[in-house]
């Protein structure tokens, strides 16, 4: 039965997600973060993911996301990309929006991603996360942390990630269906060479959701 809801969760995330996230550029060379990250982020993720508050955060959010629908997902989840981007980066949310949630305008519906972004990031979750990330060392090693629930939600993050939902990639499928470690290629943003590798988080034996660190390349060896 453990199996077969697995499979459903997965199955349904990568229909919202129309199987985008696994779409490569075989052309172009990315570059793979060293061994060290991989441990640096995993050693670093075990000093806090079994916090019990952090643990009942992420299983409320679990409990209380479970009655959310095929459309409700992709509804909240383009509320918080509009949000994040705005209508004109965000062209597709926002015509998804105006078709499937036309009961509201795209302010409406902007507002609403605006007030769910502001729980998040007030909520206590992303202040844990965020006094994590600030004791790392060396200092600026890990440029952001952000936890996911048993669906894929956020349940808080230390940054602005531009999507609330992360069911359908990698980052959350891998770590909580088959309990391994999701290692991103090395990206480079605003000078900084990071790259994001994501763990299981578990409540004893139990993966219940997962954990996103993004880790400075440059910073670990």
């Amino acid at each position: 039965m453990k199996h077969l809801k697995i499979a459903s969760l997965v199955a349904l995330s990568l229909a919202i997600g129309a199987g985008s996230a696994f779409a490569q550029d075989k052309k172009e060379e990315k570059e793979k973060p060293s061994a060290a990250v991989e441990k640096y982020a995993v050693d670093f993720a075990a000093k806090w993911s079994n916090d019990p508050k952090l643990i009942e955060a992420i299983k409320a959010s679990t409990a209380e996301n479970r009655k959310l629908s095929y459309d409700d997902v992709s509804m909240i989840d383009n509320q918080w990309r509009l949000a994040k981007s705005g209508a004109e980066k965000e062209k597709k949310a926002a015509g998804w929006l105006k078709e499937n949630a036309s009961d509201k305008s795209v302010e409406d519906h902007t507002k609403a991603g605006e007030a769910l972004i502001k729980k998040v990031r007030e909520g206590e979750v992303s202040k844990f996360l965020t006094e994590q990330m600030e004791k790392a060392e060396p200092k600026g090693a890990v440029t952001e942390i952000f936890v996911m629930d048993g669906w894929g939600w956020n349940v808080g993050q230390t940054g602005g990630t531009s999507d609330f939902y992360q069911g359908d990639e990698p980052k959350w499928q891998k770590p909580f269906a088959a309990g391994e470690n999701d290692v991103s290629d090395v990206e480079e943003e605003d000078g900084v060479k990071f790259a994001q590798i994501s763990v299981p988080i578990k409540d004893g034996d139990k993966i219940i959701g997962a954990a996103t660190i993004g880790v400075d390349v440059s910073k670990v060896k």
